[in-house]
This record gives C-alpha cells, sequence and structure tokens, in this order.
C-alpha cells in the first residue's frame, strides 16, 4: 500500500513539477514517512526529479516548445551551481527557514501573475555574465534542498529571458533535468540514495510529466498559472504550518 501512495504521490508531483514547480513539497513528506532522514529523501527524490524531467524535455522537444541554443549559458551555469549546491547539501529543518522560504515563494506569485502590459524586453539590456550569475545562484539553490526550484526557475525565465509560461516550462524542465543528472551522481557516489523507493517514485513521476506536458501544450499560460498559484498557495501553507494547525499532517 505504500509503495502504491508513493506511486501516487509520484504522479501527482510529476504533473505538478512540470506545469509549475512544488511537487516535492508533496514527495519529501512521503518519503520521510517511510522511515527516511530529511537528507537521504531530498537526496532519493532526485532520481524521479531526473526521469520526470528528461520525460519532459523529450515531450516538449516533440512538441516544439523547447529552444535549447537561446539557453545553453544559463544551463551550463546551473550546471556548476547545482554541483556545488549538491557538495554543499545539508539537512534543513529551520521552522525560520521554511517561512522564509515561503514569503519567496508568495513574492514568485507575484512576479510570474504579474501584468505583461507595457513590459519591454528586459533580456535585451541585460549582460550575459549577470545572467550567468543569477542561474549559478538558482543552480546551487537547486542542487542544494530543489523544493521550490521550479517556481524560482519560472519566475526568473519569465522575468529575465521574457519567456512565456510555456516555453519558460520547456526550458525550466531542460535546465533542471541537466543539472539533476549532476546532483544524483553526487549523491549516489557519497551512498544517500534508495534506490526502491526513488524508481517507484519516478515510474509516478514520469507519466505525472508526460500528462504535465500534454497539458501545458494544449491548455497554453491560463491552465500554468491555475496550477502554478495552487501549487504556491499549498506549499506556502504547508511551510506555515497551517496543515499541522488543521490536522491535515
Amino acid at each position: 500500500m505504500y509503495f502504491i501512495f508513493l506511486f501516487l504521490s509520484g504522479l501527482a508531483a510529476g504533473f505538478i513539477n512540470t506545469l509549475a514547480g512544488g511537487g516535492s513539497v508533496l514527495v519529501l513528506p512521503v518519503l520521510i514517512l517511510a522511515g527516511l532522514p530529511s537528507p537521504i529523501a531530498n537526496a532519493t527524490n532526485r532520481v524521479a526529479i531526473l526521469l520526470q524531467n528528461i520525460t519532459g524535455s523529450y515531450r516538449f522537444h516533440a512538441y516544439k516548445k523547447l529552444e535549447i541554443k537561446p539557453v545553453i549559458h544559463i544551463a551550463l551555469a546551473a550546471i556548476v551551481g547545482s554541483i556545488a549546491g549538491s557538495l554543499f547539501a545539508v539537512r534543513i529543518d529551520s521552522a525560520l527557514f521554511d517561512k522564509i522560504l515561503g514569503i519567496i515563494f508568495i513574492f514568485i506569485l507575484l512576479l510570474i501573475l504579474r501584468s505583461k502590459k507595457n513590459h519591454t524586453r528586459v533580456r535585451a539590456n541585460l549582460p550575459r555574465w549577470i545572467e550567468i550569475l543569477i542561474f549559478l545562484g538558482v543552480g546551487f539553490y537547486g542542487g542544494f534542498i530543489q523544493v521550490g526550484v521550479g517556481f524560482i526557475f519560472l519566475a526568473t525565465l519569465n522575468l529575465i529571458e521574457d519567456f512565456d509560461l510555456v516555453r519558460a516550462n520547456a526550458v525550466k524542465v531542460f535546465i533542471v533535468m541537466c543539472y539533476t543528472f549532476f546532483a544524483v551522481l553526487i549523491f549516489t557516489i557519497n551512498g544517500m540514495i534508495i534506490w526502491k523507493y526513488g524508481l517507484i517514485l519516478a515510474l509516478g513521476n514520469i507519466l505525472g510529466a508526460f500528462i504535465g506536458v500534454r497539458t501545458a501544450v494544449k491548455k497554453g499560460e491560463t491552465v500554468i498559472k491555475v496550477v502554478l498559484a495552487v501549487a504556491i498557495i499549498a506549499a506556502c501553507m504547508k511551510l506555515f504550518g497551517v496543515f499541522s494547525l488543521i490536522g491535515l499532517e
């Protein structure tokens, strides 16, 4: 029964991650419920994240929504940042950190849902070295803890690169796939991945990603904004302890 629950959690997380982000907020408590320490749960989840994003990248490319060449420099920056973040990965259980992260999520939501009226292309005026520095930081966070990195990528890509949310999702999925390969490698070398749980979770994530890409392409930005808003609100409720307060965890 636990494996079925793990698969279903992966299915939901894969769908949410592909359309928005925050699926790891759902998955990590499920892995911890199985008795995995937080650092091991964080590492094991990366197996599912990797396979989910391989699936998502392939599907976005098949729908001709994935543009790789314009973002090679930020993908490489994110990979370098992720390697540093993975090597630096430690257990994070601070209640203050959770609240700060919740505030960041709300800020990201406001950025993504902002009106684009009179919006000019920021990227044209932004030096490439600044983009690289920004994505080094985003990659470091992704390698370090992963939770919520999809929100950060979407907000950053949507703001700096000025992609619409469908193409921003495609690029996000591709970059996360690239750097997660190295994160999985580092966590594997350090013996931090429980493969039995990671692969069962990955089956759900793959199916969720498949459905998520089709939904993103067919429904466009509107459905992405709805899923993104719900995902961020739910993540904030968990981080601020609302679920515990009302007896849902």
